[in-house]
């Protein structure tokens, strides 16, 4: 199994990242893109990924760091961030994918949405520059993320949009684009009849499946704090919602992560 999205560097996790993983291989998560937010967070990833294997960094500025930012320091994170994508890769890890990058509308980051948005410009040109995958955040912004997806153009070698949110309607609009969807834990919630929806009528050969741990723990392993193993449950969720089985959707959905982030491998 290949979670598509999580945070092993993040302060909640990284100081048992070694027992979290373990946890993680002994149900049968062999693979992880640890998504990246900001320059003190590559670090973290490069570190992680030189330590075990099977983990894969990606380095972008998530929408809610860029809602922290003035013009200034947008613009020095953005040099730091093509240093990191090039000669300057933290620690020698190179990053397999850009991101997460995107835009995020929640009502307390909507009042940031322009500088958001140059961000993600910036970003989605590095990206189709270095050919770089993209693993993209769109979170109450879907017409705007799309209208500038389509501007901009998405790199060659794709992306997925993480923990799908928005509806079946907007998923030709992403696919069109030529990129990939993932499901986090809420699709395993009945009530979450949107994202349901969208995760039974993805082609198969564009889905994806995350955990984005340590957040959005899977109903099943409540309160804990969310980790790669706890994919199995959002695996068996998805299973359920397409009516296949458990071992082909993990299959298949691995097979993808790989074809997308590990091509040269595949």
């Amino acid at each position: 199994m290949f979670d598509s999205h999580c945070h092993l560097h993040d302060a909640r996790l990284v100081a048992d990242a070694g027992e979290v993983w373990a946890r993680a291989e002994a149900v049968g998560v062999t693979e992880a893109l640890l998504a990246g937010v900001d320059p003190a967070g590559w670090l973290d990833e490069a570190r992680l990924c030189l330590a075990y294997t099977g983990l894969h960094a990606s380095y972008g500025i998530h929408p809610q760091i860029v809602a922290l930012l003035d013009d200034k320091r947008l613009d020095q994170m953005l040099l730091a961030l093509e240093g990191a994508l090039g000669e300057q890769a933290p620690l020698g890890v190179r990053a397999v994918a850009l991101g997460e990058i995107g835009l995020d509308g929640v009502d307390e980051r909507r009042g940031s949405l322009d500088l958001q948005e140059r961000a993600f410009r910036a970003q989605l040109q590095l990206a189709r520059r270095l050919k770089l995958p993209l693993s993209l955040h769109i979170l109450q912004a879907h017409g705007r993320a799309i209208s500038v997806l389509c501007d901009e153009g998405v790199s060659e070698s794709g992306g997925v949009v993480h923990s799908y949110s928005g509806s079946h309607e907007l998923l030709r609009d992403y696919l069109g684009l030529g990129l990939s969807v993932s499901f986090a834990g809420p699709v395993g919630n009945p009530a979450a009849k949107k994202a349901r929806k969208a995760a039974e009528v993805v082609p198969r050969e564009r889905l994806l499946v995350e955990t984005d741990a340590p957040d959005q723990t899977p109903g099943p392993h409540r309160p804990q704090r969310n980790e790669p193993a706890f994919l199995v449950a959002n695996i068996a969720a998805l299973a359920q919602i397409r009516g296949e089985s458990p071992a082909e959707v993990a299959a298949y959905t691995h097979a993808n992560a790989r074809r997308l982030f590990c091509p040269m491998e595949s």
